[in-house]
């Protein structure tokens, strides 16, 4: 059983708005390591210098889409089997299938609520204490 104070947390959103909104919500649950990356790009060198344990990313952004991104993580060891959750303000079923077969942990709509995102990471990591 994790304990959300001890697991280090990465949200990639374009959008200032929202990842301050989810690392509000994660600091409720009880996480203390939270990373933010404006875009997928800054997303993949922060995760070069830093020690992340899941990864929370939106789906549409500019330069790197978050299926782009979770392509490129799943091609390298280190990051391969990382928990990797996608954010969107979509509930496309073809859009979640795709992100499936790329081996995506979770999924979770915009917009969430703190109940919606801790049952999402536990599903994902396991129950937090």
């Amino acid at each position: 059983m994790p304990k959300a104070s001890g697991v280090s947390v990465l949200i990639v959103d374009d959008q200032q708005s929202m990842r301050g909104l989810c690392k509000y919500i994660l600091t409720q649950l009880g996480f203390k390591e939270i990373t933010e990356a404006k875009s997928g790009r800054d997303a993949l060198g922060k995760l070069e210098k830093t020690n992340i344990d899941l990864i929370i990313s939106d789906w549409n952004m500019d330069d790197i889409d978050g299926l782009t991104l979770l392509k490129v993580i799943r091609k390298h060891p280190k990051t391969a089997t990382m928990p990797f959750i996608m954010a969107t303000g979509r509930s496309d079923k073809e859009q979640v299938k795709e992100a499936i077969a790329e081996g995506v942990n979770n999924y979770i709509i915009k917009p969430y609520d703190a109940g919606t995102m801790k049952k999402r990471i536990e599903a994902v990591i396991g129950v937090l204490s």
